[in-house]
């Protein structure tokens, strides 16, 4: 009877599939140095701190980058859909669950260095003023909240939507240029062009700099994963490979 027993036991052991973690989907853009699209690879500071701490975990993932719009959409309202590089916001609070900062963020509003008829003291005074955002991304969202109006905006949406703003800003087509410091580097070097020639920091938003950019999940995602990857993210950013990767972007 002992014996049958255990052959039973056995047996179900042996049919039962083995526990695998669900593979997951991280949705982003092409925010470039942060997330991006290279020569086929998708790169940048806050995709290697995403893919540390995956690799932490063994867990299965993979990432698809689409206009931010859609992105936000799509990671709302699947399971085991995560988001980044997301600013955490009132407005966005209740939308998803918060797993922790991958990377810091400065933002800035800039403008053309030979622009000096531009002083910006409070965001009162960009309202004379064009100034190039993209659809609905935290940049945009902020200002619309502190009384701008989309009179006020260039806006943008789709892929390369920040080098666009840094095209117009050249041909005068925009004035103002709200960016995260590192995306607003990143772009202008690209083209060639050194920062600190062609571009002033006319006013610092520092209302949404203040933590950094985040991985961020659906609300259906379960609280076990978010657990597990967030103490992987507080663990991978105590060691020097973390550092090593704030020093490689500048950030």
């Amino acid at each position: 009877m002992l014996f049958n027993q255990f052959s039973i036991a056995l047996l179900l052991i042996l049919l039962t599939p083995p526990l695998v973690a669900a593979p997951i989907t991280l949705y982003s853009e092409e925010f470039p140095p942060f997330n991006y699209t290279d020569k086929g690879k998708f790169i940048g500071a806050s995709t290697e701190v995403v893919e540390a701490i995956m690799q932490i975990t063994e867990q299965e993932y993979e990432i698809k980058s689409f206009p931010w719009a859609r992105s936000m959409h799509i990671s709302q309202s699947k399971k085991n859909a995560f988001i980044f590089s997301i600013s955490r916001r009132k407005s966005r609070e209740e939308l998803f669950k918060w797993v922790g900062v991958l990377v810091p963020a400065n933002q800035s509003v800039f403008a053309l260095k030979s622009r000096t008829d531009i002083k910006i003291n409070t965001l009162e005074d960009m309202k004379p003023f064009t100034i190039g955002t993209t659809y609905k991304d935290a940049r945009e969202t902020f200002l619309l909240t502190k009384g701008l109006d989309f009179v006020n905006l260039k806006r943008l949406s789709g892929e390369n939507t920040y080098q666009q703003h840094y095209k117009q800003l050249k041909q005068g087509r925009i004035d103002l240029w709200p960016m995260p410091n590192a995306v607003m580097n990143h772009v202008v070097t690209s083209y060639g062009d050194k920062p600190n020639n062609w571009i002033q920091n006319v006013f610092k938003l520092d209302e949404i700099s203040q933590e950094g950019y985040y991985l961020a999940a659906s609300l259906t995602t379960s609280d076990a994963l978010i657990r597990k990857l967030r103490q992987a993210l507080i663990d991978f950013k105590q060691s020097e490979a973390y550092s090593k990767i704030i020093v490689k972007w500048g950030l």
